[in-house]
């Protein structure tokens, strides 16, 4: 064995001796180096595991959020731009095609601690908004176009009737009429015989003329006067449109008196021979007697159902009709069918009816204990088994002063809104009372389908302004009921949550995060 190769020997010896100190020194400290570093490595890992659930989940978190008191349920919350920070995922365009998303609105529901009293109710329509469509004529019901729930506007066909009554009347009309222009014929005549100055001629002339105009304004004044009366009794129309008639009435009188002192002043300034003034004043009294008679016939054909453009065309038999068309006096839904084709029907006989659902009632039992927390005028909430998630709000406008004594409970009236027609008559519905100075209060509330874990966490998918985008959102809920969530925390009423393709959502969250 040469010198190098006992120094190695040596060497390697020295190297042991110095590793086996190492390890007695190690094992006397009682921390070995593998474990050590196994620990240090747990530790680190909890670490970083504790930074990833903070950056992911502590910004969704907040106080329960309750449904806003005043929210307007006709109207989304609205697609929202993303917050900064917000976690999201965004999909392909040929992911979000072959997705088939599913997106709704966050609803609401009656909250577990409102404070409340609740019963149930019938929706009913509002009677004060209820019109009937009548025939002012006997006749025959020629057709009808009144299938209950269509919609019809003010002045649209509802039936026509065939009415000898009627066509009677436009006979007798035409008649005065023509007796109208004789007795005028004949006046004309006279007048044109008479001795009489130019200038007096002129005058009475221009006095004769004012009085005929004035005369038949005062006839069309009445008859319009007389109309607006019998279509305000029946709620047809306004007061302030029968105050408009009958001021126009007393005016074409006022204007009647002055033209009539205006025409006797101008006869008398006439030097007319005694006999002919006899026979002028004569046929005169003819003619304001003829034009009185004809008014009157005006006013019944008018009270009758003829229009004043149809009034105003009928100048000879061949335009008389018998058939007289039935208008609808409001806009409103036919909410009651009385006559049917071929059926015979009497003067004001009613035919159907029309009524505004824009507005609707709902007739709730209230037991007689509850009675003494409601007020006319506080509010109420109305929920549909057939809109899950849709709150309804209206105000108490009546509550009956009699109980029933098998029942002891009073009828409470509620008035709604209901301009989009979703309640129905006869629909029967849940009615929430707020508590005397209370409000309803209400919490959000998602459908099943929309919910998806992430470990121990509960999430939804918010819909953005941005179709392929959503939020990530974790949400506190309660107890499932009837296949929905109510929300403690986490999300809005009318908030957009993705239902069916949710899981998807997750799936791909997940793929993309496991790839970072």
């Amino acid at each position: 064995m040469n010198q190098e190769e006992e120094n190695l020997i040596e060497s390697e010896e020295e190297t042991d001796r110095t590793d086996e100190t190492s390890n007695e020194g190690s094992e006397k400290s009682g921390f070995p180096i593998i474990p050590a570093l196994i620990a240090g490595g747990i530790v680190v890992a909890l670490l970083i595991g504790a930074g990833i659930w903070y950056a992911f989940f502590a910004k969704s978190g907040g106080t329960p959020v309750p449904a806003p008191r005043d929210n307007a349920f006709t109207e989304s919350g609205g697609d929202k731009p993303v917050p900064e920070g917000e976690r999201t995922v965004t999909l392909t365009d040929d992911q979000l095609e072959s997705a088939n998303l599913k997106i709704v609105e966050v609803g609401e529901t009656l909250g577990a601690s409102a404070g409340e009293e609740t019963t149930t109710g019938v929706v009913q329509a509002n009677d004060y908004e209820q019109t009937p469509v009548l025939t002012q004529v006997r006749g025959v019901v020629k057709s009808i176009n009144a299938d209950l729930g269509r919609f019809v506007r003010r002045g649209q066909t509802i039936a026509v009737v065939s009415s000898e009554e009627l066509a009677s009347e436009q006979s007798r009309y035409l008649g005065l009429k023509a007796e109208l222009d004789e007795a005028q014929k004949r006046y004309k005549r006279a007048l044109g015989l008479s001795e009489i100055s130019e200038e007096s001629r002129n005058e009475l002339d221009r006095s004769t003329a004012r009085l005929k105009a004035i005369e038949a304004l005062v006839s069309e004044t009445k008859v319009n006067f007389e109309r607006s009366k019998k279509l305000a009794a029946i709620g047809a129309i306004s007061r302030r449109e029968l105050e408009k008639a009958e001021t126009a009435y007393k005016t074409a009188l006022a204007d009647k008196d002055e033209a009539e002192r205006r025409f006797d002043r101008a006869k008398g300034l006439l030097k007319i021979n005694p006999a002919r003034k006899n026979e002028i004043d004569s046929f005169l009294t003819m003619v304001r007697k003829k034009q009185a008679d004809l008014g009157s016939q005006r006013e019944r054909l008018l009270v009758l159902g003829l229009s004043n453009s149809r009034i105003n065309s009928l100048n000879s038999p061949s335009q008389i009709s018998a058939d007289l068309a039935i208008p609808s006096p409001v806009t409103g839904s036919i909410t009651e069918r009385i006559a049917n084709r071929g059926e015979v029907v009497s003067t004001n006989g009613k035919l159907a009816m029309v009524t505004d659902l824009s507005t609707v009632w709902v007739i709730a039992q209230v037991f007689e204990k509850d009675l003494g927390k409601l007020r006319v005028g506080s509010g109420a909430g109305i929920r549909s088994d057939a809109y899950p998630g849709k709150y309804f709000r209206g105000n108490i406008s009546y509550i009956d002063p009699e109980l029933d004594s098998s029942t002891r409970t009073a009828k409470v009236r509620i008035e709604l809104p209901n301009s989009d027609e979703q309640l129905k008559i006869g629909m029967y519905v849940n009615v929430a009372f707020a508590t005397l100075g209370g409000t309803e209060k209400t919490t959000p509330v998602v459908p099943e389908a929309a919910v998806q874990y992430l470990g121990e966490d509960r999430i939804v998918f918010e819909a953005t302004e941005n179709p392929k985008t959503f939020v990530v959102r974790k949400v506190s809920l309660f107890e499932k009921d009837d296949g929905k969530y109510p929300v403690r925390e986490g999300i809005f009423v009318g908030d957009k949550v993705v239902t069916e393709g949710s899981f998807m959502l997750r799936a791909e969250w997940l793929r993309l995060n496991t790839e970072e």
